[in-house]
């Protein structure tokens, strides 16, 4: 049996799992997916432990993940990353070695390299820029004059969250947000006024588990089925601008449904 590897279990990780069993034949190949975190949804195909979606709180996440996925050739393995994938021949932190014929990166991603190594701006762990709440570059001791940040490269602190030192999550919703309040900070400290902290408080998460099923929550309210798919695809037509982008992406789902059978 052939052998697929998806590396990182997050969403991407989740999603493109959930799809290659949906597609493949029986026996056709084997899964696993990895991930370094001791709180993954499955461990040898049993029941959920703590979390499947980070940004899902635990019983939507279990709710989804045992109506949606199957195990027939599907295996989770927890605690582990991958330390080399030469010819074929994966090794894992955890000592395990075997073969596979396909790797699939879903990891994450992480700041441009190109904030942290040619310059001196201050940094996290992670290579993103450490920022204030108003949007300016920083550390804890001070701010550094005339230099600001935003979006995925930035670590900007997470004001609407209950967590001390929570930070922003990395997706359009705040980074459409962050952009706006970025430049009117900086028009602000040119009219000699103040910058303002950016704060704000999430409209919900929705994602899609395929053509027609989705899930979406906010707070207490958890949504799920075909209104939950459709409510994160008009989310997205939403955010695109200008009308006539709006109405190519939608002839391009829906060509995609009648065509091709799956809009994912």
């Amino acid at each position: 049996m052939r052998r697929i590897l998806v590396v990182g279990g997050g969403y991407a990780g989740f999603y493109t799992a959930w799809k290659l069993e949906k597609k493949l034949r029986k026996d056709e190949a084997g899964i696993v997916v990895i991930d370094p975190r001791p709180y993954m949804t499955y461990q040898e195909a049993v029941a959920i432990r703590d979390r499947l979606l980070d940004a899902f709180d635990r019983a939507t996440a279990r709710l989804k993940s045992h109506t949606e996925l199957h195990f027939s050739d599907l295996s989770f393995r927890l605690g582990a990353q991958l330390l080399s994938a030469e010819g074929g021949h994966l090794v894992l932190s955890t000592g395990d070695e075997f073969d596979a014929h396909t790797v699939v990166w879903t990891a994450g991603n992480g700041a441009n390299p190109v904030v942290a190594n040619p310059t001196d701006l201050p940094v996290t762990a992670r290579g993103s820029v450490m920022v204030h709440a108003d949007l300016r570059v920083g550390t804890p001791d001070g701010v550094i004059p005339d230099a600001w940040a935003a979006g995925d490269d930035a670590a900007v602190p997470d004001l609407a969250s209950p967590v001390d030192g929570a930070m922003t999550v990395p997706n359009a919703q705040h980074a459409v947000r962050q952009a706006k309040r970025l430049a009117k900070n900086i028009v602000a400290t040119l009219h000699g006024e103040r910058p303002k902290d950016y704060v704000h408080h999430s409209l919900g998460v929705v994602a899609t588990l395929g053509l027609g099923k989705g899930i979406f929550q906010w707070r207490g309210i958890v949504i799920t089925g075909f209104l939950a798919w459709v409510m994160h695809r008009g989310y997205h037509v939403l955010a695109i601008p200008t009308w006539e982008r709006k109405i190519r992406v939608l002839l391009v789902w829906a060509s995609a449904v009648v065509f091709v059978g799956r809009a994912a």
